[in-house]
């Protein structure tokens, strides 16, 4: 019989991951845990793309208004990443990713934090596992570096 959907067990299934926002996360911190492996789970943001005033004429759609809208002058917001987990210690970054749909902006948030790494000399493995096969088969490859 096919459990019936409604808020009480969306709430009981929040309070079984405890801190972390999905069961791939929660799995992948109790690993690297079992593990001895030091790391933060969303402990660190980057910015890979400074804000910004712009001085050219900016005129943009918002929501329930069929006119644009003039932005001149109004500041652009930085664009930030937060990695799922992160370790200074054993320099690597791990993002777990369970599906991910086409029009999702993960893609290209994920190519401008890479860009961000490499721009500043960053060395630290990735990882994007999407499943636990994937999340085991990362624990083992970190591992295997700090032996």
């Amino acid at each position: 019989m096919p459990i019936k959907r409604n808020k009480s067990n969306a709430n009981r299934k929040k309070k079984d991951l405890g801190i972390y926002k999905s069961g791939l996360e929660a799995y992948c911190g109790k690993r690297l845990k079992e593990e001895g492996i030091d790391f933060g789970y969303e402990s660190d943001s980057f910015t890979v793309q400074e804000g910004f005033t712009p001085t050219n004429k900016y005129y943009k759609s918002v929501p329930k208004d069929r006119y644009l809208v003039e932005a001149s002058g109004k500041k652009v917001l930085p664009i930030t990443y937060k990695p799922d987990f992160v370790s200074h210690t054993n320099r690597f970054i791990i993002e777990t990713k369970g599906f991910v749909r086409a029009n999702d902006s993960f893609p290209v948030r994920w190519k401008l934090f890479m860009k961000f790494l490499h721009d500043n000399h960053m060395d630290y493995q990735l990882f994007i596992p999407k499943n636990k096969d994937q999340v085991d088969t990362v624990i083992n490859i970190i591992k295997d570096g700090i032996k």
